[in-house]
């Protein structure tokens, strides 16, 4: 132990295990407490406790219970609370490591993260109780285990400082899932997910209907037998033997004796992978749907416990998240590992489990050191502690030279750099707008594009206006000058205007070429207005009201050449073809031309008709 180090202990809760670790000593044992009336209880088994040397009240099944109101009623008849067992039994664990010397100052209980608060309660109400740790300076911290495997493997082998961190807990009862937010200084992104599909009991059970479906037939064994439970128990943990060593090996031998059954059973690591196939593809899933619910992004998955030794499990997380899978050489004592460092570090640093990231952003890591990020059960220390750290069997190094740099490239402070790229893409986004909003510039060219085009709507209106004028004032003069031939015979006298134009003379083809609509088309303007002139002092009132809008237009009287246009004579040849209506008698004697058609036989019955 270096110099100036702080001595510490960390005790983990598990079903299946309970685990101590010291600077120099780490210590497994089972859940089982026995209870003496003359001395102090003992936990573990005989196999692994030599100290059970005397008969003594046994409690198994109590792990999973704590928090429960109703207790637990042992072989004798008593009553007893379960987390008082837990309590008696980490008392014990910890003597059995020191050796029975004095316990350090400094000890941290961790407790399975999914357990409720009550239970969490309870524990640290029993604890308290226990006379080495009720009467210390520095009480008996509480961490979830969760939190203590963040220490521990942030130790060794290394952690990533930023992204989302996948924790989980293959335990001898279950599996717990916890997602943390390392850029967050650690915090959960929510409640521990338990999974009970795939466990270190549901794995052994496995594991044994398996080596009894290859057994022999025709041995002499019956597994329905009562003789055989024992034989069950023992092949049982036989199989849970064989299923730690396959963890390091590719094949092992079951040399346990069943009755009926002779020589040895073969295992092989496929065929451990093979049993649990079904169940781990169940934890992938449940993982994955937990990532998906919180919509973030896995960096790294840290495992630990006894199910963590399997090859299959890290291959399998691996494979499906493409993502390191951290772990530490002894996966079933990294929860104890994780609570002495945090014991060691005292209650009064509360940065422990602000994992700091590497070098560069350090500095930046002070800043939240008012948040803690993991539930602890204590009560702050007012003396200071030492920064140095106990140089322990397992971790020599101090913390913050093993942790690993943030997975993803282009890492910069402590802040999340998934927020930086969006930023910056709005910053691309907003730079056009500026351009966007020059763009008004066309608008300069609006009021010519507006003048021309009203301009040339005005034309089009006009003329539309002036054709219908016209083709009003064309059905208008029909009119007058049938029913008064006499006044158009007036205004014939005074055609002293058609000698005026000489290509006056030019258009009157077009009226005998029978083109009058073409002509008026094209000189639409002027004959409509110079031609109604003097109708309307030979036309009735209401033409000459509709001519004061007219002549105050100065377009419309300030066009004297389009006055004398051909139009001008034509209206004396609408008058033309009425002159024969007067002679349309003498036209008659013209028939007379059609003598010949008497020649024509038939046509004698035309004198008739006359």
């Amino acid at each position: 132990m270096a110099d100036g180090a702080r001595p510490a202990l960390g005790l983990s809760i598990g079903a299946t295990n309970l685990a101590a670790v010291t600077p120099d000593h780490a210590l497994t044992r089972k859940p089982v407490v026995t209870l003496y009336r003359q001395r102090p209880p003992e936990v573990g088994i005989p196999s692994e406790n030599p100290r059970l040397d005397e008969p003594g009240l046994v409690i198994t099944d109590f792990v999973d219970r704590v928090g429960d109101r109703v207790g637990i009623v042992a072989a004798d008849g008593s009553v007893h609370r379960s987390e008082a067992l837990v309590a008696d039994g980490l008392r014990a664990l910890a003597y059995a490591t020191t050796g029975g010397r004095a316990l350090p100052d400094n000890v941290a209980v961790t407790y399975p993260a999914h357990w409720a608060p009550t239970a969490v309660d309870a524990l640290g109400g029993a604890v308290s109780r226990v006379s080495e740790w009720s009467h210390q300076a520095t009480p008996v911290t509480l961490i979830p285990d969760a939190a203590a495997a963040l220490f521990a493997v942030r130790a060794n082998p290394g952690i990533p400082a930023r992204g989302t961190v996948a924790v989980c807990d293959f335990g001898g009862s279950g599996t717990s899932i916890t997602l943390v937010d390392a850029g967050a200084d650690y915090q959960p992104l929510g409640p521990t997910v338990r999974h009970h599909d795939f466990s270190g009991d549901l794995i052994d059970q496995s594991l044994l209907s398996y080596v009894m479906s290859e057994m022999p037939a025709t041995g002499s064994f019956d597994p329905s037998a009562t003789a055989a439970i024992g034989s069950l128990t023992r092949l049982r943990a036989a199989c849970r033997g064989a299923k730690e060593r396959l963890s390091a090996t590719t094949a092992t031998t079951l040399a346990e004796e069943v009755p009926g059954l002779r020589g040895e059973i073969r295992l092989t690591r496929n065929e451990l992978e093979e049993t649990i196939r079904g169940s781990l593809a169940g934890v992938l899933g449940v993982l994955e749907e937990s990532l998906r619910r919180n919509a973030t992004g896995l960096v790294a998955i840290v495992t630990f416990g006894g199910g963590a030794t399997i090859p299959a499990v890290t291959t399998s997380l691996s494979g499906r998240f493409g993502v390191p899978v951290i772990t530490t050489p002894r996966p079933q004592l990294t929860a104890a590992i994780g609570g002495a460092l945090r014991a060691a570090r005292g209650p009064a640093d509360v940065s422990a489990t602000t994992l700091t990231p590497a070098a560069p952003p350090a500095p930046l890591v002070p800043a939240p050191e008012p948040t803690p990020v993991e539930e602890f059960q204590d009560v702050p220390a007012a003396a200071p502690v030492s920064a140095m750290q106990p140089a322990l069997a397992w971790s020599e190094a101090q913390d913050e030279s093993r942790v690993m740099p943030a997975v993803s490239p282009g890492s910069g402070s402590g802040s999340g750099y998934t927020a930086a790229r969006p930023q910056m893409k709005f910053e691309h986004e907003e730079r056009p707008e500026p351009e966007r909003k020059a763009s008004p510039l066309p608008w300069y060219r609006l009021p010519a594009v507006i003048i021309i085009s009203t301009i040339v709507a005005v034309l089009l209106v006009g003329t539309a206006v002036a054709i219908g004028l016209t083709s009003h004032g064309s059905k208008g003069t029909k009119s007058p000058g049938v029913n008064t031939t006499p006044r158009s015979s007036a205004p014939a006298t005074t055609e002293s205007p058609s000698p005026e134009p000489p290509p006056a003379s030019t258009p009157e083809p077009a009226p005998t070429s029978q083109a009058p609509a073409p002509p008026p088309q094209t000189q639409a303007p002027a004959p409509v207005q110079t031609t109604q002139a003097p109708p309307p002092t030979t036309e009735a009132p209401p033409p000459v009201t509709t001519q004061p809008p007219v002549t105050t237009q100065p377009p419309v009287t300030t066009q004297p050449p389009v006055t004398t246009a051909p139009p001008v004579p034509q209206i004396p040849q609408l008058p033309g073809p009425a002159n024969p209506n007067p002679p349309a008698p003498p036209a008659i004697p013209q028939l007379p031309q059609i003598p010949g058609l008497p020649q024509i036989p038939g046509i004698g019955h035309v004198p008739k008709v006359g």
